[in-house]
């Protein structure tokens, strides 16, 4: 075989596997495939170095990979809002600044892992995942052995560069097919196929993904020019000709024709040989999809519309609680073993004790149980014609089933927390926060070294902070310290030492009690008046209600908290600002401000300085408003100052009115 008869031979098996795995009409035999396959791999063995990356010798996979590179996306791969209800599809188009008159294409979500391949005058070069949607993992001889994916697309050949994109998915018959075999060889099996799919495309060995009957759909393009296609309608015919599979779409004129699609869909869903997880609607004229353009992580002309979790019913053996890392006690059922799409839940959270009380449940209930989302696991409700007298009622539990301090309402008023700032739960996790800025600021003490210090057994509370340097010597030998970060976090916590009141108590986690409300304390307050505060006096600040004070006494009530407070006060000093009789800048002296959208620090901070300089901050827009000022991704409120003509402001046009 020469060099030119190679190339042909080439051709030939890649038709032969597309009419075999794409059209399903196969025009070779078996044998005949494999005659002319072993002939393809005798040349690229004797010539290496003419063997081509179309190949279909590429499909088996090469070597073994020792990690993946990084690609950056020529164009942001973006992710898609999601609705619910076809009115909430509706709301999002008309949104738009225009009516669309081309219509809609609705497709197939499918449920997979996103893809992006680049193809350079018809041959198969690259393809990444998409990442954080700007760069993403180079899988590209991985995705080589996806027999679904053409590695040389002739309709590709006069055009220099163009990009791909659309889910590489396992099939429900390979999903089974694969956990069986783990599950044969002991190992744990994939908990669904997106997993499947996503974890047989990272392998470092392509042969291992080669062996995993991974399939694709096309559903975009992009960098290309020179080519007619003026909709998304247009696109699947332009893909579907050029060898790729694209997912079912219907095309629809009005959004209301989506309903009978959408019933549809729900009823057919079980019987698809993949997994999908919703419908896209999309503009379907690209003129109008440019019109539409897009927000900062999606576009404005196309939406997901997420279809009903699958439900099924088992039994409610226990439920059991939980502290989380802010304290917060969640209920858990533990449920007898049932498979949902794939997945067997034991376990779901009930979110709070009033969400338990809302939907009446009771252990040794019969209870229905869905995947939202077809993600998480949720218990709906009881089945409570199949009670038969031996329920039990839930009984929420009054101490801490970790520390055993006493709970307190949470700040919602939906649940309970355990306001013990050394419970073990969640010590770890309050560190991490204790040490950060705004509160001790204590460089050198992340979550690493935290759960080093912890297992060693030298971290067992806050305050053994500052006594970290009884163990430097044995500190200094061990692995990842040395002498000088042992030395350069010494410093740092004698630094802490000295400590403004407004980030002590910030940093004491209580609920409801950030660096805003801290601030306002700080104006009124010593830590001795602090700790014997009555919530009708705390009431009295701006910005403090009812739950918040009745949170920041039932804080210092607490007995664990009030002794690791004065634990604190003989390791610390406090500094109390100068006191002045009113603001030292006047910058906003009477003007009236609304704050929304997101800005690059809290809002509560933005607040505390327009207060200080003589300004207030409302919580909605009116006439006597005076400025909004307007963050990213800023709603209603925006809209509201645009119609009363009230004036908005960026937050560099803020901080210079500030100066």
């Amino acid at each position: 075989m020469d060099f030119e008869k190679y190339l042909e031979t080439i051709d030939l098996l890649n038709k032969a596997a597309a009419a075999y795995y794409r059209d399903d009409s196969p025009f070779m035999s078996d044998e005949e495939y494999d005659r002319l396959y072993r002939e393809v791999v005798d040349f690229e063995w004797k010539n290496p170095d003419k063997k081509q990356s179309f190949s279909p010798t590429m499909r088996v996979g090469s070597k073994i990979r020792e990690g993946f590179t990084k690609v950056v996306h020529s164009e942001k791969m973006m992710s898609l809002d999601d609705a619910f209800s076809v009115s909430e599809v509706e709301e999002f188009f008309n949104r738009l600044d225009f009516v669309p008159s081309g219509g809609y294409v609705v497709e197939q979500k499918i449920d997979g892992l996103a893809l992006n391949i680049i193809y350079e005058s018809g041959k198969f070069v690259r393809a990444a995942t998409r990442g954080d949607g700007s760069v993403g993992e180079d899988v590209t001889e991985n995705v080589a052995t996806v027999k679904e994916i053409p590695l040389y697309v002739p309709e590709f050949a006069g055009i220099k560069l163009i990009e791909v994109r659309g889910e590489v998915y396992m099939p429900k018959s390979s999903f089974e097919e694969l956990n069986a075999a783990k599950s044969g060889y002991g190992e744990k099996p994939f908990a669904n196929p997106r997993n499947a799919a996503a974890g047989s495309l990272r392998q470092l060995d392509p042969k291992v993904t080669a062996s995993r009957k991974l399939k694709f759909f096309a559903y975009a393009i992009t960098g290309i020019s020179g080519v007619d296609i003026r909709s998304q309608e247009e696109l699947h015919t332009f893909l579907r000709n050029s060898g790729f599979k694209t997912p079912h779409f219907e095309k629809m004129e009005k959004i209301e024709e989506i309903e009978p699609l959408v019933e549809r869909t729900i009823a057919e869903r079980g019987d698809l040989p993949f997994d999908i997880d919703g419908l896209v609607v999309k503009l379907n004229r690209f003129d109008e999809q440019r019109a539409a353009g897009f927000l900062t992580k999606t576009p404005r002309w196309a939406i997901a519309y997420k279809l009903p979790a699958i439900e099924k019913t088992t039994k409610l053996l226990d439920i059991t609680w939980q502290v989380g890392r802010t304290g917060i006690i969640t209920p858990v059922a533990e449920l007898e073993p049932v498979e949902i799409a794939g997945v067997v839940v034991k376990r779901a959270t009930l979110h709070n004790i009033e969400e338990v009380e809302r939907k009446g449940l009771k252990i040794g209930d019969t209870v229905f149980v869905r995947r939202a989302g077809d993600v998480i696991p949720e218990v709906t409700a009881p089945a409570e014609q199949l009670r038969d007298g031996s329920e039990k009622e839930v009984v929420h539990p009054e101490n801490c089933p970790v520390c055993g301090s006493k709970l307190a309402k949470d700040e919602n008023k939906v649940g309970y927390k355990c306001q013990n700032i050394d419970c073990p739960a969640k010590i770890a996790a309050y560190i991490s926060y204790f040490v950060s800025k705004g509160c001790f600021n204590i460089d050198g003490l992340g979550e690493k070294q935290v759960e080093f210090l912890r297992e060693k057994g030298w971290l067992k509370s806050v305050t053994d902070i500052f006594h970290i340097s009884d163990y430097a010597l044995m500190l200094a030998f061990e692995k990842g310290w040395g002498e000088k970060s042992v030395y350069n976090l010494l410093e740092s916590i004698n630094k802490a030492r000295k400590i403004r009141f407004r980030n002590f108590i910030n940093a004491l986690g209580i609920d409801g009690v950030g660096e805003f409300i801290a601030g306002e304390l700080e104006k009124k307050f010593n830590v001795e008046e602090l700790v014997s505060a009555t919530p009708a006096l705390l009431m009295q600040i701006d910005g403090i209600g009812d739950i918040v004070a009745n949170s920041i006494s039932d804080f210092f009530a607490d007995r664990q908290n009030h002794e690791t407070v004065e634990k604190l006060l003989k390791e610390v000093e406090i500094i109390y600002p100068e006191k002045s009789d009113g603001p030292a800048n006047t910058a906003f002296a009477g003007k009236t401000f609304v704050i929304t959208g997101t800005l690059s620090q809290p809002r509560e901070v933005f607040a505390e300085k327009i207060k200080s300089s003589g300004g207030k901050v409302s919580g909605s827009v009116s006439k006597k408003t005076d400025f909004v000022l307007v963050g990213d991704d800023a709603g209603s409120k925006l809209a509201k100052a645009r119609e009363l003509g009230v004036k908005t402001i960026t937050e560099e046009e803020f901080n210079a009115m500030l100066g």
